[in-house]
């Protein structure tokens, strides 16, 4: 019976201090400001499309004149999404949009297919 008591005290003391540990470990004030830089930075990234989280349907490939005539064509079909022009070498690209997942982007690429047979879905930054 000394034999197993020798071997299992240490073992049983070991995770003992260990669990004793993890269940005392709080966050300071300076962490917690650091959590919230964290997230902040984060929305930021999201909001500039930084971050590899939204799919965007690309309508247009070309000249900024075509570009600007695909966007007001798209207004005039009044489907209350949100259009942007970017450059990216050597075309301006229209893409519309910001879709969380990727049945939503297919739902409304369906509606606009009739105008835009071409349309794109894809991920900014991939």
């Amino acid at each position: 019976m000394s034999k197993i008591f020798n071997i299992l005290a240490p073992i049983i003391f070991f995770f003992a201090a260990t669990f004793n540990q993890f269940a005392q470990s709080k966050l300071t004030s300076t962490e917690l400001t650091k959590v919230d830089e964290l997230i902040n930075k984060k929305h930021e990234l999201e909001s500039n499309y930084e971050l590899k989280t939204t799919y965007k349907i690309q309508i247009f490939s070309g000249a900024l004149e075509k570009a600007k005539e695909s966007q007001q064509v798209l207004e005039a079909m009044e489907l209350d999404l949100t259009s942007k022009i970017v450059y990216q070498t050597p075309n301006y690209k229209v893409w519309i949009g910001s879709f969380r997942n990727r049945i939503q982007a297919d739902r409304v690429k369906e509606q606009i297919k009739s105008e835009y047979p071409n349309a794109l879905i894809i991920k900014p930054g991939k």
